[in-house]
């Protein structure tokens, strides 16, 4: 097959991008390159394709009738290029960067890893824990298990497990203040908040547990309690009977059989679920494998 009278690549990239834009400046901005080589660059392209591409009317770029229609193929062939090059380099990796948060990896997923590892010693793992890159910006993973409704268009997901959480705190405050028969009881007791400044209120155990009992975002901050941004900071306060807090079962296992903390709540509040989450399209087959691994230790 005689490609010769295909454009090149970059010569497709600035034109594409300039189409996008309708801007040499922005276009040469977003490919590091200058306004004059992306010019010459389309300059080149209109030759070959014995058309003009652009129109400048009253100084504004506008695409003709046949750069529009190319536009619209060139936009994508780039999506299926950037797309097969993206999936080969995944295909051939042994790197799996996994996205999960600190409190989870630590107290949960850390300990099962050696397992996955001794079947499949040639993975390399990377951990992603900052909770603005897992559940806003949603970058720099290639799973990730997250919290929350299952609903994030960017990703594949699958339910992994239904995390009950438990409002704790040391036996001598139980004595003091009695059992959480309701909800609401919890007020009763000096209040340690999970107030993270990097995550959403539905991602807070604390106020995920005010919510339910029906307070209001203002009622809430209306409480008098202590803040504390980290799930093991509250573990900590809590084991120096500083007050109450809402802690997920995962988290606390260990303080529970020691005697340590005790369930000022014994029925639990199941509120979301954790789901494994696989960004669309990649194509890392170590992706599946550790999925099939995360599925098969909450089945056991």
């Amino acid at each position: 097959m005689n490609n010769s009278h295909l454009p090149s690549t970059i010569a497709l990239s600035c034109f594409e991008a300039t189409a996008r834009h309708l801007s040499v400046t922005l276009a040469a901005d977003e490919l590091c390159l200058t306004q004059s080589a992306v010019s010459r660059q389309i300059k080149r392209l209109e030759q070959q394709l014995g058309c003009s591409l652009f129109l400048r009317v009253k100084q504004r770029l506008i695409l003709t009738e046949g750069g529009l229609e190319y536009a619209a193929q060139v936009t994508k062939y780039m999506a299926l290029l950037n797309a097969a090059t993206v999936n080969l380099k995944a295909s051939r990796q042994t790197q799996l960067r996994i996205g999960a948060e600190p409190s989870l990896t630590a107290r949960w997923l850390l300990p099962l890893i050696d397992d996955f590892k001794k079947a499949h010693p040639e993975v390399s793992l990377d951990f992603v824990t900052e909770m603005k890159n897992l559940y806003e910006a949603q970058q720099g993973f290639d799973l990730a298990i997250l919290y929350g409704d299952g609903r994030w268009p960017e990703f594949d997901s699958t339910f992994l497990m239904c995390p009950k959480m438990y409002a704790v705190c040391t036996p001598d405050l139980l004595q003091q203040y009695g059992p959480i028969s309701k909800r609401e009881d919890i007020l009763k007791y000096p209040l340690l908040h999970h107030m993270a400044q990097d995550v959403s209120c539905d991602l807070s155990s604390t106020q995920i547990w005010l919510k339910s009992i029906g307070l209001s975002q203002a009622e809430i901050a209306g409480i008098s309690s202590q803040h504390f941004e980290h799930f093991q900071f509250l573990l900590d306060a809590a084991l120096h009977g500083l007050g109450v807090t809402v802690l997920p079962s995962y988290f606390i296992d260990e303080e529970l059989k020691s005697g340590r903390l005790v369930k000022a709540s014994t029925e639990p509040l199941v509120a979301k679920n954790y789901y494994i989450a696989i960004r669309k399209g990649i194509n890392n087959s170590n992706c599946q494998r550790f999925k099939d691994w995360l599925l098969k230790e909450v089945k056991a």
